[in-house]
Formats: C-alpha cells, structure tokens, sequence
C-alpha cells in the first residue's frame, strides 16, 4: 500500500510519544543496549529530494550510528521486554527505540504506553536525539534552575541556549501538547518557520504563526502530517508510544534511503452475521487495520448474490421478494490483500402484511400521582369501543416520540393508559398488540407543561404555630384550577386542594429542604413552578 510519510508520521505525531529515557539513571530503569534491529515494512515511499542529508547533520550521531548497526543486524530488534506493550499498536516501535537506549521502562517492569508525557520527559527526549551544539561552560549547567528537576538540569540548560525551550512557558510537571512537542523538535533540527500561507490543517487557528510555522518545516520534511480528516490537533496531549513512533520515524528518514517500505494490511474486520428484512437496508462498516496501528476504511464491496442482496459502500439492500442468506465481502483495496466476509440473512419483512388498527386516546379527565411522577389519565379507544391495556388483554405496548426510539411499555392491572404530563412537547405514538395478535395505534399530541416564574415576595405569617412564606406563580391565580400537586424532594406526590388565596403559601417549618415541584392543571392547561426551600 502507498502512503505517503506523512500519513504515517499523521500517526507519530498522533503518534509523538513514548517514555522518555531521563538523564542519570532516574527513576525509568537502567538503560540497556542491543545490536539487533527488524526494519518494519510500515511505510510509503517518500522522496525527500536529498532534504535527508540536512537533518541527518542535525541527529545525535552516536543514536544514528547504533540505529544503523542494529538495522544491519536486522535479528529481532524491535523485541522490547515491557510487560504492558505485546499486543499494543506501537510495541515495535517501542523496542526499536528501547534497544538503542532512547527508552527505558519502569521498575515494576512496565513501559505505561499511553501515559502522557510530562514537558521535561518530552525535553529530555528531544535533547538525546539532537546533536550537540552549546554556548557556555559547562560548569554552568547546573545552576539550580527553579523548578527543573535535577535530572532535567544538563539538558534544560542545553536547550535554553539553543532557544528550544517554549518561548510561551514551559511548566516541568505539566503535560506536553502536540504542538509544543512539534515545536521543540524543529528547534532541535534546526528548523526554521517557513511560510503559512498554505496550510494543509483546518484547526490551524489554534496555534500562534510562530507555532504554525515550525509545524509546517516539520510538516515540508515529512515528519508530520495531520489526521486523516485534516487536523492537527495542537493542544492534546502525547503519549510515550507517540513519542517512540515519531523517534524511530525520524531516525529512519535520515538513515539514508529517503524512503520507507510499504505498510502491510494486518486485518479487515467485519461483523460475522447480520439480518435484514425484505425490501430493507442495513450498513456493516469494515475496519482495515496495519501494521503499524493506523486504520481506514478504505475496501471493495462485493455480493455473493445480488440478486438477493446487493452492497454499495457498505450499504446492503435486500430484494423485495426473496429470502435467503447472502456473502457480504470486504476487500483492502491496499496493496496487501485482505479480506473479511459477513454471512447477511434476508428475512422476511413481518410488518409487511400487518394491519395497525387506528385509534384514537380519550382523556378521562382523571390525573393521578406516584412515584414522584402525576399523570393524567387515556382511554384507547377503536371504533366506539375501549380497547383494555390490562396485562391480560395485551402482548405488548409501545410508545414513541415523534421518529425517535420505541419503548415498551409494562402493562399491569390498568385498562387504561397513565400518560406522565412532565413529558417533552411531541408526538406520541401508543401502538398496541392484543392477545389476539391485532394491532392498534393512536397518537397523543402533546404540549409540555408552561413554566411559571417563581418569585417570593417576602411576606410571612405564622398560621397554628407554623411560618408559612408566600410565592407569587407569574400572574397565575389559585383561588381555582382543575387540579394540583406538589412532588416533593423525596419523590412524594401530594393533592393540593383550592384556596382563597391567589398566590402560593408554603408551610416551611414542615417541608423538607431542596426542590419542590409544583404542577398545576386549569382549563386543560398543566403548568409547572419550582420552589426551593
């Protein structure tokens, strides 16, 4: 499969971290070295028009030289003896890197891959690939700067006299975003910004020109890219395994060649069975991984029998007519070829030839509370008749809101249906199936209740001991409604009753505290106030 480094790299600076290898054997493990290396064919050829010989200039020669004869020895090299990394996507990577000593792992035997990395991992990093190149005496490199750990002093240093260090604060202990990493590479390599009027990332607005710029020189010497859709997503974070990727990619770029193998198609996968109706669509999506972790879904659909069933673009459409079972099968359209097949079985279409039955939901006028829920009260009715949604007269009932998902229902001893007044605005569709396998259906058009602004007007009277404080409902009266609760914040529903008053008198020496809900019924109207107490 041809793609180019800079899809690849997409992935390393998705791909830009892994552990870092901190300076005077800290807390990471004792560094170790090896003399084999397997050269992963996980690359497009890309030519880089002798730019190579310029970065190469820019690496630590003594990482380039043991790259180099481990890849000669090309016996096992990218092996790592991390408990935490065999089946992860960056494992090559991370021995590669492990076994010319840029990476160590954790005592307890662990590399930690998708951890984050701190700026001064990312740094110290960063200043092991980068060849010498400072100003000063050494003996000034350890002059207790505030807040860099003493591991991180020698290479701090070295990297504040070659301006590497982020001129927008760099924070030790924060975590390093991809952006910034970008940035500290290019410096490292000796970059220059070059310039932004073309630029290939649609969130390139989130970076400053002078970060834009660096990412762009990484992006021209096809170390880099963005994502497949067009992003480079500045401000997330690395991981240790991104880092190892984007390294091992680097070194392998200056190794010479200009150029990196092809990447092989690991895996297509696919669902294994599916099942569509009569006359009907499904999509299955088909997953192409590689080797080196990046995925698409870039494959050719093909059918067993179109007559029974055809695919495009994943989309299989059944025949109006017939049954049966049909091969769906994905194809890596890649160099590498790689197939995955769903068994797709064409059933028939059961609502087809099914009747629904319209009717119509009658209000009782009956309302009803419980379980901190009011409800008002339906009749289905069908032909001048109820029809009973008692447990024993159904099978099964359903209910959706405009086009969305169905729900069912639990019937229970009730004939009737209990409709929750706190319900969303809509459409509701009531759809039931009798014992007697005939469906019914019929359409609820409701309007959510109106919201009351609550207000207190700070007025207080004490009635047989207790203190009751006033609210006012917007301009809404209740001296008379058809009904009215309050569920309270335990979930009780309680009937008030009409009073004289207009507005709302709360008894608040004997109300638990929190959220009461008030809902009010008149004129065929609910309305709805909070009161917090």
């Amino acid at each position: 499969m041809k793609r180019s480094l800079a899809v690849v790299l997409s992935l390393v600076l998705v791909v830009i971290l892994a552990g870092p290898v901190l300076a005077n054997g800290n807390a990471y493990g004792s560094m170790k070295q090896s003399s084999n290396f397997q050269k992963k064919q996980n690359m497009q050829t890309v030519k880089f028009q002798n730019q190579n010989w310029g970065l190469q200039q820019r690496v630590n020669a003594s990482l380039q030289q043991q790259f180099r004869t481990n890849m000669k020895a090309n016996k096992g090299f990218n092996k790592s003896p991390f408990k935490d990394v065999g089946s992860h996507w960056a494992s090559n990577y991370i021995g590669s890197m492990y076994n010319i000593g840029l990476f160590q792992g954790y005592p307890d035997g662990s590399f930690r891959p998708d951890q984050q990395l701190s700026q001064a991992e990312a740094l110290s990093l960063i200043m092991r690939i980068a060849a010498e190149a400072t100003t000063g005496d050494e003996d000034d490199y350890y002059t207790g700067y505030s807040n860099v750990p003493s591991w991180l002093q020698q290479d701090y240093y070295k990297a504040y006299q070659r301006n590497i260090i982020p001129t927008n604060g760099f924070n030790c202990y924060g975590q390093a975003s991809r952006v910034q990493t970008a940035v500290m590479i290019a410096k490292a390599l000796g970059l220059e910004p070059v310039d932004t009027s073309d630029i290939p990332f649609k969130d390139y607005i989130l970076m400053t020109d002078e970060e834009l710029g660096y990412v762009l020189a990484l992006y021209q010497e096809g170390i880099i890219s963005g994502t497949p859709n067009g992003y480079f997503n500045p401000n997330n974070y690395i991981t240790r395994a991104e880092m190892a990727a984007i390294l091992e990619r680097l070194l392998d770029i200056i190794d010479g060649t200009g150029e990196t193998d092809e990447t092989d198609v690991e895996s297509v996968s696919l669902p294994r069975t599916a099942e569509v109706e009569q006359g009907e669509s499904i999509t299955l999506k088909a997953v192409v991984t590689y080797e080196d972790g990046d995925t698409d879904n870039d494959v050719t659909w093909s059918s067993s029998d179109t007559s029974l069933a055809k695919v495009k673009k994943g989309v299989v459409t059944a025949a109006d007519d017939e049954t049966g079972t049909v091969k769906i099968t994905a194809t890596s359209t890649k160099d590498t070829s790689v197939s995955a097949t769903c068994k797709v079985t064409v059933v028939e279409n059961e609502d087809e030839d099914e009747e629904v039955i319209a009717g119509t939901l009658e209000a009782t006028g009956r309302t009803g509370g419980h379980d901190g829920k009011v409800y008002e009260e339906y009749v289905f009715v069908v032909d001048d008749e109820d029809i009973s949604l008692a447990e024993d007269d159904v099978d099964s009932i359903t209910l959706q809101k405009d086009n969305g998902s169905i729900v069912s229902l639990d019937p229970n001893s009730d004939e009737t249906l209990w409709f929750d007044v706190q319900r969303e605005s809509g459409k509701y569709t009531i759809t039931v199936t009798d014992d007697n396998d005939k469906t019914y259906a019929a359409v609820i058009y409701w309007d959510a209740p109106t919201k009351l602004t609550v207000t207190a007007t700070g007025d207080e009277e004490e009635r047989d001991g207790d203190t009751y404080t006033e609210y006012k409902l917007g301009n809404f009266n209740l001296t008379s409604f058809t009904c009215m609760y309050q569920i309270t914040p335990d979930d009780d529903v309680i009937k008030l009753t009409d009073k004289s008053d207009k507005t709302l008198w709360i008894n608040t020496d004997n109300q638990d505290s929190g959220k009461h809900v008030f809902l009010i019924k008149k004129n065929n109207t609910w309305y709805t106030a909070t009161v917090r107490i």
